[in-house]
């Protein structure tokens, strides 16, 4: 794969020659080099796959790598930790107060910033070391193992999953409409839901144009604020956050700036403006794109900094930022994944978003493997996986029983931004292998991270719908509704017009009758449920646990049993012990003729 790659970049820089003139000028002489994009009757699904073909893979998951002299924590029950004058941590603990000694952590700093007037402490506190030979892993290992801290994370650099490499281009857009249903049937949800300017789909991300002509109608004012007054008016921490905030560069403009590859070297700063798009461009308004959101609004969470780089102390406080405006859907189409604290640190945020009412959806990862990536596989996340025009699971795409739901990914036509000037070797790439035009900001890419705003715009329409329903009910109806994959170990595809149109998800009650299905609890449940049966004579007893596709996963009873009352326990596994998927299941009781259903619902 890494030589393919090579001989794509030895390809483009072959044709890279300088092109005078300004930003639009070149990306006009460059253009009419360029092939032609495609006219509505080429976007064949044979045209699609040559064009899926010519392309390099989106890269893999990067390692994490370490950010600065920083170590960011989640403080636990209790007081291990505050600020104390010229902001050093002070502990009471002694093994805690001895471990600040010993790596020099002589500073303190919360993550994100409280409301006006809040009496609470600090959840997340950042500590800095001057030290030359200060060493972020060890630590955060020697912190770890006080066990006062509910997760010790140092400060890593993470990585966006992009490409690398009535609306005007609705015929591209073969994810919303497409005659093999490789779709996720938009139209027929869009007939029953549009969602609403008071859903907001948070992008985390590396900052999304909000002049885009396809997106600027749709970025989420924030109604406490009083434009370019200088003044917090809405008391929460932030001066003029109007359309969001810069968590990377710390101001109130969230619209993005260059962000080069670390291997290829192409800008992706692309990223968030082609997420949003994808989530909630503005739909029937006979430019661009149609975005799965309709309605909802896109709030800017920018968490790349002027140096192009992701840290996760900016991911922290754009998490808290969003759980404490009540954003509805929170879209992160980046990670890492696992390293020394990642799992717990960013477990630590999604449970404050969750908390908050945030649905968080975070996509899978590139790497064509089942090895988590975070935030995806944190407990409260619906992880994303792409499929392509085939209904296929992506070649790049991670899987996996930690992935709960999957969404096209391959070929994905979205907006780009233009609030900046492309330089001639990235504006190569766009041309040749993702059909950018050279004018109009739009063009082709493949990823995670593109199904990843697919599933959050959708989830924007549900939680329009069903404002009331928590998050992690949200998450399961989404897959509840999803049309099954079996074998791809990716969960269900999603399926827009069944998340709008079905009943949400509901327990069922205890049949009636001698043999029955009792109390279950708990329901839904995360790491085991009880079940608790009758049987009015004895005689042998099967209970078994089907999925959705009526396949039995796990055999919890087959055995001859007294008359009366009886429990098992089910930890979520298949027979073979492997964890299953999110998801509703079935409990099906049969003993002497009878038989006894009841669903239950699993959230990981």
């Amino acid at each position: 794969m890494v030589t393919v790659r090579r001989l794509f970049l030895v390809s483009a820089l072959i044709l890279l020659v300088p092109v005078p003139g300004t930003g639009a000028e070149r990306g006009s002489a460059l253009a009419a080099a360029a092939p032609a994009p495609r006219a509505a009757g080429a976007a064949s699904a044979s045209g699609r796959a040559a064009l899926l073909a010519s392309r390099p893979v989106p890269p893999r998951t990067q390692p994490a790598a370490l950010a600065g002299n920083e170590l960011l924590v989640a403080l636990g029950d209790g007081g291990a930790l505050r600020i104390g004058p010229g902001g050093r941590p002070e502990s009471g603990e002694p093994a805690v107060a001895a471990a600040l000694a010993r790596f020099g952590l002589d500073r303190a700093a919360a993550l994100g910033r409280p409301r006006k007037g809040a009496a609470s402490a600090p959840r997340f506190l950042a500590l800095t070391s001057r030290r030359a030979d200060f060493d972020p892993l060890e630590a955060a290992q020697v912190l770890r193992a006080t066990g006062r801290f509910r997760a010790v994370c140092p400060n890593y650099r993470l990585h966006v999953f992009p490409t690398l490499p009535n609306d005007h281009y609705l015929y591209l857009q073969w994810y919303v409409s497409d005659p093999g249903d490789a779709d996720v049937d938009l139209p027929e949800a869009w007939d029953l839901e549009r969602g609403g300017s008071n859903t907001t789909i948070g992008i985390m991300d590396t900052g999304v144009d909000t002049g885009h002509p396809d997106l600027a109608s749709r970025i989420w004012i924030n109604p406490g604020e009083t434009p370019g007054n200088g003044l917090d008016d809405d008391g929460n921490g932030y001066v003029d956050d109007v359309k969001g905030w810069d968590f990377g560069n710390d101001d109130a403009d969230p619209n993005p700036e260059p962000v080069y590859d670390a291997e290829t070297g192409i800008d992706v700063g692309f990223h968030g403006t082609f997420v949003a798009g994808i989530a909630c461009a503005s739909t029937g308004n006979v430019e661009g794109i149609a975005g799965a959101g309709w309605n909802c609004r896109v709030v800017p969470l920018k968490v790349a900094n002027a140096a192009g780089e992701i840290t996760s102390e900016a991911v922290a406080a754009a998490f808290l930022y969003a759980a404490d405006m009540g954003v509805s859907v929170l879209n992160m189409s980046l990670g890492s994944a696992a390293a020394p604290g990642v799992p717990e640190f960013f477990q630590a945020l999604v449970d404050v978003a969750d908390s908050a009412g945030v649905l968080c959806v975070a996509s899978a990862g590139n790497d064509g493997s089942n090895t988590p990536t975070y935030p995806a596989a944190c407990n409260h996340v619906l992880a994303v996986a792409a499929l392509d025009d085939a209904g296929a699971r992506a070649d790049f795409s991670n899987y996996g029983s930690w992935v709960d739901i999957a969404a096209p990914g391959a070929s994905m036509w979205s907006s780009i931004c233009r609030n900046y000037v492309v330089d001639d070797y990235s504006q190569v790439f766009y041309l040749y292998l993702w059909y950018w035009d050279g004018e109009h900001p739009y063009m082709y890419g493949d990823g995670t991270s593109f199904a990843c705003p697919l599933v959050s715009g959708v989830a924007g329409l549900l939680r329009h719908r069903a404002p009331s329903l928590p998050p992690d009910l949200a998450a399961q109806h989404l897959i509840a509704t999803g049309d099954p994959l079996p074998g791809l170990e990716v969960g269900p595809k999603l399926n827009a017009y069944r998340a709008v149109s079905a009943p949400l998800v509901a327990v069922d009650e205890a049949p009636a009758g001698a043999l029955g299905l009792g109390r279950v609890a708990p329901n839904p449940f995360r790491s085991s449920t009880l079940l608790e049966f009758t049987t009015a004579a004895s005689g042998r007893v099967r209970l078994s646990i089907y999925d959705l596709a009526g396949r039995r996963v796990r055999e919890i009873v087959d055995e001859a049993l007294p008359a009366g009352r009886h429990a098992r326990a089910w930890n979520g596994t298949s027979s073979d012990g492997a964890r299953l998927a999110s998801g509703v299941y079935v409990a099906v009781l049969e003993s002497g003729g009878g038989t006894a259903r009841q669903k239950l619902v699993l959230l990981r």
